[in-house]
């Protein structure tokens, strides 16, 4: 397995190659690039930008591990308003663009939001009919739509099974990015990742706290520092046959010296890679 960490958690008032340099430095082996609406890597980058960006990944011995973005809880693909769905559409097309000119071949979607004006059954019906075409477009350029498990915040898409269902239904093109931190208090990480199985086309890692607001903050916390079964998940893993991405979050930031917790990360992953 390989590593990798967020450009969006490069330490506030540190430029991208010098996050860069830190991530290399750290020891992970990949860059996990967030598509925002501003900034050096947005919707308006344009392809040259995105080469050049490329550039200084391998420049510091990093690759692209796949290309994530935040910006469907703004735009949700299951959007009753019809030009909010077309701009989530073209937010992932983007991606899938994107992603194969970074020689990464995986993009992180969150397909769809359960809302009070939007049931379940209409985001499921309005993911299908949004994300299905956009199937062929990422075969056609190697890439795997990988949707993530975002599962209170989302509220669709609750279990393993309804998720293995809801990608039998895409079809091929599709894969899950699989988030073991997201899993709190709807079930357990490690059977996710036996139902997914084969369909796990990358892993978002962070620790969670059973119980949110456990202490009066984030239920989401570093590795090692809440309740997962790492060692459930890691066998459950090896038994699927993944050897693919471990992509590090880190919800709560430290507050001094920011740049050890790359460090500390690192070593938390490493440590989880050699439990099994």
């Amino acid at each position: 397995m390989r590593t990798s960490i967020g450009n969006n958690l490069i330490p506030r008032g540190m430029d991208f190659p010098a996050g860069l340099e830190l991530i290399r430095k750290a020891g992970f082996q990949g860059v996990e690039l967030w598509l925002e609406k501003d900034g050096y890597f947005s919707t308006s980058t344009t392809d040259a930008a995105a080469l050049q960006i490329l550039r200084l990944v391998r420049e510091h011995g990093l690759q692209v591990s796949n290309v994530s973005t935040a910006l469907h809880w703004d735009a949700p693909l299951s959007a009753r308003d019809p030009e909010t769905r077309r701009r989530a559409v073209s937010i992932v097309r983007r991606q899938i663009e994107l992603a194969q000119l970074l020689a990464a071949n995986e993009v992180l979607v969150v397909a769809g939001l359960v809302t009070p004006e939007v049931t379940p059954a209409e985001c499921y019906q309005r993911c299908l009919e949004t994300l299905a075409p956009l199937g062929g477009e990422a075969r056609r350029t190697g890439v795997v739509i990988g949707l993530e498990n975002c599962n209170a915040e989302q509220r669709f898409l609750m279990g393993p099974l309804e998720f293995v269902r809801f990608l039998e239904a895409l079809g091929p093109g599709f894969g899950a990015h699989l988030d073991v931190g997201n899993i709190h208090d709807t079930g357990f990480p490690e059977h996710w990742v036996e139902a997914l199985g084969t369909r796990i086309a990358r892993v978002h890692v962070k620790d969670t706290l059973r119980g949110r607001g456990r202490g009066g903050g984030s239920v989401y916390t570093n590795i090692f520092l809440g309740d997962n079964n790492w060692l459930a998940i890691m066998q459950a893993l090896h038994k699927v046959g993944y050897d693919g991405w471990l992509v590090a979050e880190m919800e709560t930031r430290y507050q001094y010296c920011p740049d050890q917790q790359f460090y500390d990360t690192s070593a938390a992953l490493q440590r989880l890679i050699g439990l099994v």
